[in-house]
């Protein structure tokens, strides 16, 4: 079941950043691993190894602040995987939910294929991002997010499985979080209606 699929269109003026980076009411986008490492700084990783093969995720990361919700998320072991061969499969026609503990300011994913990201606080969509990837394997997607969101879906655009290699996500220091304010990453609040 797609959560929260864009009800509502809302115009939003798209610009150019440096490098990988796009800007997008509030939220900027990297496909380059290494500039979204340099913008967050510290963050938390998955790699989702040390699970058998069709192991369903849950709250085995629960330690970590993080748990999976969409039911059908699951291990799986496959070459395409490139940073170490194992990954989180949605499901046939399913996305990945993650629902976190604390509000989070970021998240990305190493992943094969295509995929999307909606973000929500409270239950409610504030972002939905362009779609990433163009097939293949190595890629990478990353979102820092002018509101907190607690609550992530992965979902793949076409309707068919989204596939996860590692997740990183992650908050930000106080003093963070004054940088990135005089940076102007963390500006105007916009929500979506």
């Amino acid at each position: 079941m797609r959560l929260g699929k864009t009800i509502g269109l809302m115009a939003v003026a798209i610009m150019a950043w440096p490098g990988n980076q796009v800007a997008s009411g509030g939220f900027i986008e990297f496909t380059d691993k290494e500039e979204w490492i340099a913008a967050v700084g510290r963050f938390t990783t998955i790699d989702f190894t040390g699970f058998p093969d069709g192991t369903f995720i849950t709250d085995q990361y629960a330690d970590l602040g993080i748990l999976f919700v969409g039911g059908n998320e699951h291990i799986f072991l496959n070459q395409g995987f490139i940073n170490d061969g194992a990954g989180l499969n949605s499901g046939f026609f399913t996305d990945i939910v993650m629902e976190f503990g604390t509000p989070q300011a970021w998240i990305a994913v190493d992943f094969p294929g295509l995929i999307q990201f909606e973000l929500f606080s409270a239950g409610e969509l504030i972002y939905t991002s362009s779609e990433f990837g163009i097939g293949g394997v190595g890629n990478f997607a990353g979102l820092v997010a002018t509101d907190p969101f607690d609550m992530a879906v992965i979902l793949d655009p076409t309707g068919g499985t989204a596939n996860v290699d590692d997740l990183h996500f992650g908050v930000p220091s106080p003093g963070a979080i004054a940088l990135l304010a005089l940076g102007g990453l963390f500006s105007t609040r916009r929500r979506r209606s």
